[in-house]
C-alpha cells in the first residue's frame, strides 16, 4: 500500500478539480445563465465560489457570423510617414534649423525642400543621429531629398498596426455585448472574428469596419470659405476634371468619398503643399439624395483622436436632437486651446472617418478640452439619427482603428445548421466510444473496464482544461478529441498484450503488469511525442479548423498520457495489493 495512497489522492484530486471547472460551462448550458467575472448581490450564492470561465461553442456548433478581415497597410504606412514628419518637424524647430519644409508624397516618404546646403547638412546629420534607426536617405537631387521608413521600423508599424486592430476590436464587440466572441490574428495580414449566435450581422459589421478617426484640420476653402489660392468653384472645377479624366460615374452605390485617395493623389501639384480634399454629406431635403460637399483642409490636424479620453452620446438642449460629446486628454485639451487661440477667426473641421461633420468658426479660444459631433438630422428618422449618436460614441470610446478593415470574407451560419452540427458531432462520438468501450470490455475482460473508465477520465480533462482556459469546441475539435481517445485506446492495448504475453510465460500477475508498463512505455511515448509535434507544428501555421482541431488534440495527448500510464497502473496497483487479486480477466 506505500506509494499508493498518494497516488489515489492525486487521482482523485484531478478528478474534483475537472468537475469544479466545468461546473460553470454545465450551468450555463442548462440553466442559460452564466457565471459574471464580478459577482452581484442578486446571483446565487454558489456564484461566489465557481471560476467564470466557461468551455465555449464554435460557429460550426452554434451558428453565428464568420469574417475575416484585412488590414489597409498603405493607410497605415501613409499615418506613420505623416507622424514621423512631424516629429522631424518638431526636431528641428526645437534645433532652430529654419528654412527647411517637410511633405509627404503617395510613396510614403518624406520630401524635404531647402534653399542652402549648410542648413541641410546640419539637419541630416540631426535626423541620422536621432532618426537613424527608423528612416533611410533615399537620395537628393537639387533642393530636394527624400527619406523613407526603412523595412524594419516598417514592419514594427504593421505588427503595431495588427496588434492595435485585435485589441480595439475586442473593446467594440465588449461595448456592443456580444457574448462569446472569437478573435484571433491570421498570419500578418488578416484577422478572423466570429460571433456565435449573432443577432444583428449589419449592424455589427458598421462598427467594425468604423476607423473612427477623428481629427480637428484647419478648413482653406469651403462653402463658407474662400482660399486665395482655391476658391469653391475651383475644388468643384478640378472635382469635374478628375471625374472626367477618370472615367469615374458617382451616384448613391458609388459616391465620390469612395474615390478620396485616387483624388488627392491626382490633385497633387495642383492644390496648395500640405492640404487634401474630404466632404461632407448632406441629405438634399426636396430629393432626399445624398450630396457632397467638398473641403480644402490642411493636412496636419489641430488635435486627433489620440488625445481622446471619453465620448457619450446625449441630446442638444436647444434642438432637442441627438450629438455626441468627448473629453479630451489634459495633453489634448492644452495642444486644443492652443490650436484654436492661434486660429480665431478661422473655420475648423471635425472629421469622422474621412467625413466632415461639421466645420464651425473658431471665435474664441477653446479650452476645458470639451467638445461635440452634431449628427444631423436632415433626411433621417429621430431612431436613426439616435443610432447614428451610439455607434458614434461606442467606436470613438473603444479607440480608432489605425487604417481601414476590408472585408475579405464573410460567411453566416445559420443556428439550425448549427443544431444539425451537434446533433452529428455528438452522435458520431458517442457511437463511436460506446463502440470502442464494448470491444475493450469484451475482448480484454476486467483490465478493457479498466481502460474506459480512463478514457472517460481524458475525455472530462480535456474538456476541463479548455473550459478553464475558455477554449472553443468546435467539429474538428471534436474530431481531435476522438483521435486522442483512439490514441489513449491504443496506449492500453500495448500495455494489455505485453502482460499477455507475460503471463503465457507463466509469470506472475504482478510481475506481469510491471514488464507491461515497463515495456510498452517506450512505444506509447515516442507515439505521443510524435503526434504532439504534429500538432504543435498546425497550432503554429494552421488557422481556424485546423488550430481547433490541433489544441484539443494536443491536451488530449497529455491527458491520454496520464491516464493510460498513471491512472490505470493505480487501478491494477490497487487490485494487486490491496484486494490481493491473484490473476485479472485480461
Amino acid at each position: 500500500m506505500k506509494g499508493l495512497r498518494p497516488r489515489v489522492i492525486t487521482i482523485a484530486g484531478t478528478l474534483l478539480f475537472a468537475v469544479y471547472l466545468l461546473l460553470p460551462t454545465w450551468i450555463r448550458f442548462t440553466t442559460g445563465k452564466a457565471v459574471p467575472k464580478t459577482v452581484r448581490a442578486e446571483d446565487p450564492w454558489y456564484f461566489h465560489y465557481l471560476p467564470s470561465e466557461t468551455l465555449k461553442l464554435g460557429l460550426d456548433l452554434k451558428g453565428g457570423l464568420h469574417l475575416v478581415l484585412g488590414i489597409d497597410f498603405d493607410e497605415v504606412h501613409r499615418d506613420a510617414s505623416s507622424k514621423l514628419k512631424n516629429d522631424i518637424k518638431s526636431l528641428l524647430e526645437a534645433e532652430k534649423i529654419e528654412g527647411i519644409s517637410l511633405e509627404t508624397d503617395s510613396n510614403h516618404r518624406i520630401v524635404a525642400s531647402f534653399q542652402s546646403e549648410d542648413q541641410w547638412k546640419k539637419a541630416d546629420q540631426l535626423i541620422g543621429k536621432r532618426f537613424g534607426q527608423v528612416v533611410d536617405f533615399e537620395g537628393q537631387q537639387g533642393g530636394t531629398a527624400r527619406l523613407r521608413m526603412n523595412p524594419l521600423y516598417e514592419g514594427e508599424v504593421n505588427n503595431r498596426a495588427m496588434e492595435q486592430s485585435l485589441e480595439t476590436l475586442r473593446n467594440r464587440i465588449d461595448e456592443f455585448g456580444i457574448a462569446e466572441p472569437i478573435i484571433t490574428r491570421q498570419g500578418d495580414e488578416k484577422i478572423m472574428v466570429q460571433f456565435p449566435g449573432i443577432q444583428e450581422p449589419g449592424r455589427l459589421k458598421e462598427i467594425i469596419s468604423r476607423t473612427a478617426k477623428l481629427s480637428f484640420q484647419v478648413v482653406r476653402s469651403g462653402p463658407e470659405v474662400s482660399d486665395s489660392q482655391v476658391s469653391p468653384a475651383q475644388l468643384d472645377k478640378w472635382i469635374a476634371e478628375f471625374k472626367t479624366e477618370k472615367k469615374i460615374v458617382t451616384d448613391t452605390a458609388q459616391p465620390i468619398t469612395q474615390h478620396l485617395k485616387t483624388l488627392n493623389q491626382w490633385l497633387e501639384g495642383k492644390a496648395p503643399k500640405g492640404t487634401e480634399v474630404l466632404f461632407h454629406k448632406q441629405i438634399n431635403v426636396n430629393t432626399r439624395e445624398a450630396e457632397y460637399v467638398p473641403y480644402l483642409l490642411e493636412k496636419d490636424a489641430l488635435v486627433t483622436g489620440e488625445d481622446l479620453q471619453d465620448a457619450r452620446y446625449s441630446y442638444d438642449p436647444q434642438t432637442n436632437l441627438p450629438e455626441v460629446t468627448f473629453q479630451l486628454t489634459p495633453v489634448g485639451s492644452t495642444k486644443f486651446e492652443k490650436a484654436t487661440g492661434a486660429n480665431v477667426g478661422k473655420y475648423m473641421a471635425i472629421i469622422l472617418d474621412s467625413n466632415v461633420h461639421s466645420a464651425p468658426r473658431i471665435r474664441e479660444k477653446i479650452s476645458g478640452g470639451n467638445a461635440r459631433i452634431e449628427m444631423g438630422s436632415t433626411g433621417r428618422s429621430p431612431e436613426d439619427v439616435l443610432k447614428d449618436a451610439k455607434d458614434t460614441s461606442l467606436v470613438l470610446r473603444s479607440g480608432a482603428l489605425p487604417a481601414k478593415l476590408q472585408f475579405l470574407e464573410e460567411r453566416l451560419v445559420g443556428p439550425s445548421l448549427g443544431a444539425d452540427a451537434i446533433r452529428a458531432g455528438t452522435l458520431s462520438l458517442i457511437t463511436g466510444l460506446l463502440l470502442v468501450f464494448l470491444f475493450m470490455v469484451v475482448y480484454y475482460k476486467t483490465s478493457g473496464l479498466i481502460a474506459t473508465v480512463a478514457l472517460a477520465l481524458n475525455g472530462l480533462f480535456i474538456l476541463a482544461v479548455m473550459a478553464a482556459f475558455e477554449g472553443t469546441l468546435t467539429l474538428p475539435g471534436l474530431a481531435g478529441i476522438t483521435l486522442t481517445l483512439g490514441m489513449a485506446v491504443d496506449a492500453n492495448v500495448l500495455i494489455f498484450e505485453h502482460m499477455r504475453e507475460e503471463l503465457s510465460h507463466g509469470r506472475g500477475i504482478v510481475f506481469a503488469i510491471s514488464e507491461g508498463y515497463k515495456r510498452a512505455l517506450g512505444a506509447i511515448l515516442d507515439a505521443h511525442v510524435t503526434t504532439i509535434i504534429a500538432g504543435l507544428v498546425l497550432l503554429q501555421f494552421g488557422y481556424g479548423p485546423i488550430r481547433g482541431f490541433a489544441v484539443t488534440l494536443l491536451i488530449g495527448l497529455v491527458a491520454s498520457l496520464y491516464t493510460s500510464v498513471f491512472v490505470t497502473r493505480v487501478f491494477y496497483d490497487y487490485l494487486v495489493v490491496s484486494k490481493n487479486k491473484q490473476s485479472i480477466g485480461i
